[in-house]
């Protein structure tokens, strides 16, 4: 039979399991707005019932665990759709800074400064005597070139901030799983008793959400408590063990490889996919655009101005620096620069003589804005005009992608939010329950006493 001791001894674990379960709640409602903490829940289970021979009777409560509410298919969702987001938000960034220097179109964009360099010579083929008309032409050819210049170094300093910002997120995702590595041997250790590390658990997540911005990542949950972490299948993460990511070089693309093992690694996701997107295929096709630009400009003017005849009676004189023939390198001729008499407006005489008033090669270069040309298969500017809506659709298609994963990123966290994330509310009606359930067993404890004093003055 239960004796008087045994009523203190079930009321004892009452208090001391509903104290608990206490702790727990305000341990949530303090971190109700913490990022990234999942809602705890203590559980109460009976203690082994005393069997006696005049029945079984019950010993108490207890909190074996407290455990952590989160849904691993609501976190991999989650993770899917912040590294699809993060991916396009690093390549619409560089793209959109790409638009915005190539000006197109604009009083200083490139489309602009080619119909100034054909009018330059428009208005030369009217004047071909013209000091004036000659320095129109070298200024605008000068404009021209140094135009492209530019952008081919704006796209050389997009690529190198690519370049750094690749290294810094592979750097931060190498911390990152080597973060992971310690959480999971510290979680390991710490329930190796049987009860759930809930903080440390929500710190791995932490770290997990974040390395999905960088990589796209699965995560394998393992029975000792640890995880494992694949990107495109290859482990990262096994266990208190992780292997660092690195950048590879291999037949001029630029990837990610796992060090120790061969090739790279497939990515679909992650800022760091976004940026090799960028270094292996958006800037390396605008700059060849840019270059081929440049090297028909350079070929097909020089080629004209060749068979005309100077004012100081020079013949075969380039134009342009047959030597520049890439975006980076497009120059005026050395000839040209020094001195504008040395632009050619007509063909020499039967002897090559200059022939003063004769304009046929200026309405020759002219006649070059409307000319389709042989490198490019169009004319010049409807070759700029294709570049420029190209990037463009790029720019557009990245951030409509941006904004479709976005709101689907936002739905997941919701959804993983309503699951996990502390209701304040909730909250409050547990510490109420909690705390009658205290009351209640303070008072059995009372009881209890008052009847051990009435059974001591019998």
């Amino acid at each position: 039979m239960p004796s008087l001791g045994t009523i203190l001894s079930v009321a004892s674990t009452g208090l001391r399991a509903h104290q608990e379960a206490i702790n727990v709640t305000a341990h949530n409602i303090a971190n109700a707005s913490s990022s990234g903490y999942s809602v705890q829940r203590p559980v109460l289970t009976a203690l082994s019932p005393l069997r006696t021979p005049g029945g079984v009777f019950g010993t108490g409560v207890r909190i074996p665990d407290v455990q952590r509410l989160r849904d691993t298919y609501l976190d991999a969702a989650y993770r899917k759709e912040a590294s699809l987001v993060a991916g396009e938000e690093a390549r619409a960034g560089v793209l959109g800074q790409i638009e915005t220097l190539l000006g197109e179109p604009g009083e200083g964009g490139l489309g602009n400064l080619l119909d100034r360099f054909f009018s330059a010579w428009s208005a030369l083929a009217t004047h071909p005597t013209s000091a004036a008309a000659r320095q129109g032409v070298v200024d605008q050819g000068a404009l021209l070139a140094g135009r492209l210049r530019g952008l081919a170094a704006g796209l050389d300093r997009f690529r190198q901030d690519a370049q750094e910002r690749l290294m810094a997120a592979v750097r931060r995702g190498n911390e990152l799983a080597a973060e992971i590595a310690h959480l999971n041997r510290e979680i390991t250790a710490a329930e190796a008793g049987g009860h759930t590390a809930g903080d440390l658990r929500d710190a791995r997540d932490r770290a997990l959400d974040e390395m999905a911005t960088l990589l796209p990542v699965q995560v394998v949950e393992r029975e000792n408590g640890s995880v494992g972490v694949l990107a495109n299948g290859l482990s990262m993460v096994d266990g208190a063990s992780h292997t660092p990511l690195e950048i590879r070089v291999s037949g001029g693309v630029v990837g990610v490889g796992l060090v120790g093992r061969p090739g790279l690694v497939g990515l679909e996701g992650g800022a760091v996919a976004g940026l090799l997107r960028l270094l292996n295929q958006d800037l390396p096709h605008l700059r060849a655009r840019l270059d081929e630009l440049a090297a028909a400009l350079v070929a097909e003017v020089n080629a004209v101005h060749r068979t005309g005849t100077t004012p100081e009676g020079s013949t075969g004189v380039d134009f342009f620096d047959p030597a520049g023939v890439t975006a980076a390198s497009i120059s005026l001729s050395s000839a040209v620069a020094a001195s504008p008499r040395l632009v050619a407006a007509g063909t020499g005489g039967a002897a090559g003589e200059y022939r003063a008033g004769v304009n046929d090669v200026a309405l020759a270069l002219a006649a070059l804005r409307d000319t389709v040309s042989p490198s490019l298969g169009h004319t010049y500017g409807e070759h700029l005009r294709g570049l420029a809506t190209g990037l463009g659709f790029a720019l557009r298609s990245s951030l409509d992608l941006v904004e479709v994963h976005r709101t689907l990123r936002e739905q997941a966290e919701m959804r993983r939010s309503s699951f996990s994330g502390v209701s304040t509310d909730e909250e409050l009606v547990r510490l109420m329950e909690f705390q009658t359930a205290y009351a209640a067993a303070a008072r059995v404890i009372t009881a209890a006493q008052e009847m051990l004093e009435t059974l001591v003055r019998l």
